[in-house]
């Protein structure tokens, strides 16, 4: 046990600093002939190019044309975050929590923008509110603020927002509960094409909601609930919660879209997990609002969908479907569907093995992987999944922050509620960490 407990705080040392804080140095090694980079321009001189930060190595003779000025090469990484200490300090904090706020609430209507770009990449336009983003983003306001009344006033915000898209009509055809993505400020559904129905959305957004209400009702405000989240009569179809729900407890097994809007199945698993989440958020709301009949439905429903999500580990990995197995979305999975008891924990073998077999697959498929292993580090770049081709197919920085707090929460688990590796579990562990027994 004492070993364990030493390897997990190796492990929060060593994600702390190889995945969240570490700092790339640069090396103007001019034996690097294939990866220069031309940083200056004709005529360029020696000071001006150290000036910009770049290299200076003029080559006689020159047959291949190799720059003379060129970008620094990626050398070693140095470790610059000391055990014990925070990755980011109280002013990087602040400074995230104001972008983060200026993109909730969009002109005082509650809804939430996925950025505010109209012009990146294939993707285009991303100002939008996607329903999916918009119900995580909920989510971590009220887990990661302590200002009670800003919670208070964003989510009352966003169920006025939740109330009115829940009873547009759908041009698509559609229950408008499953749509992707609505048009900004105020509302409307999003018109071209997309990929559709997205049945994730009514478990997240009915989670988020049901978290609020409890909240609410834990600090004696239950009759806001009562009016527009859990109405226990017609009006708002039952109230946000209950509508969004309903819908997951009627229709969770049907076919719908993946989490990168690509791919269509009945059994994914980021959907199901989620699913759950929801569900379960749900059933202690209506057990607090004396509704034993619905939480009972609901928590029919929920038994249902945990009875398929062991199917999804196939003795290595939990993959998302089977039609795109080894996919990221399983570690976002984890990380917003936990419900802390013991399916699929942080440090339990199916989750594991999933970090081992996707580190393994981004480190074979993106070069920038490449120095990792042999330096000793940890921090693996995590893409979304397999033969990923999506402008070019590369990194995601959301895919590679899930396995860095996947990390961290496998080590809070060990240090502070006690909950050990099995010894299955920690085959995998030490070799993703090169830690010897």
């Amino acid at each position: 046990m004492s070993s364990v407990r030493l390897f997990m705080c190796t492990l929060l040392v060593v994600v702390a600093a190889a995945v969240a804080h570490a700092q790339v140095l640069s090396t103007c090694d001019p034996d690097i002939t294939q990866s220069k980079r031309d940083c200056g321009y004709v005529g360029i001189t020696q000071s001006q190019c150290e000036n910009k930060g770049c290299c200076w190595y003029p080559e006689y003779p020159n047959p291949g044309n190799q720059a003379f000025c060129f970008y620094p090469n990626a050398g070693t990484v140095a470790l610059t975050l000391s055990p014990g200490s925070s990755p980011f300090n109280r002013t990087e904090v602040d400074r995230m929590m104001s972008y983060f706020l200026n993109n909730i609430d969009i002109d005082g209507r509650g809804g939430v923008i996925a950025a505010p770009d109209t012009n990146t990449g294939p993707g285009g336009n991303y100002e939008y509110a996607w329903m999916r983003d918009a119900a995580l983003s909920m989510r971590t306001l009220m887990f990661t603020n302590s200002n009670a009344a800003l919670i208070d006033a964003k989510m009352r915000s966003y169920v006025s927002w939740v109330l009115s898209v829940q009873n547009e009509a759908d041009p698509h055809e559609q229950d408008v509960r499953t749509e992707p993505k609505f048009l900004l400020p105020d509302g409307e559904v999003f018109p071209g094409a997309w990929c559709r129905p997205q049945t994730d959305g009514p478990g997240l957004r009915g989670g988020t909601l049901a978290l609020y209400a409890i909240l609410l009702i834990d600090a004696g405000q239950i009759d806001y609930v009562r009016q527009y989240l859990y109405t226990g009569s017609q009006s708002y179809n039952g109230g946000a919660v209950v509508f969004d729900l309903n819908w997951v407890a009627d229709n969770w097994p049907n076919n719908g879209c993946d989490l990168w809007e690509e791919l269509q199945s009945n059994d994914f698993f980021w959907n199901r997990y989620n699913m759950r989440y929801g569900l379960a958020q749900g059933i202690e709301l209506a057990l607090k609002m004396n509704d034993t009949d619905t939480a009972n439905r609901w928590k029919s429903a929920k038994q249902s969908i945990e009875s398929t999500l062991s199917a999804h580990y196939n003795g290595q990995f939990v993959y998302e479907s089977t039609n795109r197995q080894q996919d990221s979305a399983v570690l976002l999975a984890f990380n917003h569907g936990d419900l802390d008891d013991g399916t699929f924990s942080s440090v339990s073998p199916e989750v594991a093995g999933t970090i081992s077999t996707l580190s393994s697959l981004f480190t074979d498929m993106f070069s920038i992987n490449g120095p990792n292993s042999p330096a000793g580090l940890n921090g693996v770049l995590m893409g979304r999944y397999q033969g990923d081709t999506y402008n070019g197919g590369n990194p995601w920085v959301l895919c590679s922050a899930a396995l860095a707090q996947l990390y961290y929460r496998g080590a809070t688990a060990t240090l502070v509620a006690n909950e050990l590796p099995s010894d299955e579990a920690m085959v995998h562990f030490r070799k993703l960490l090169n830690i010897d027994e």
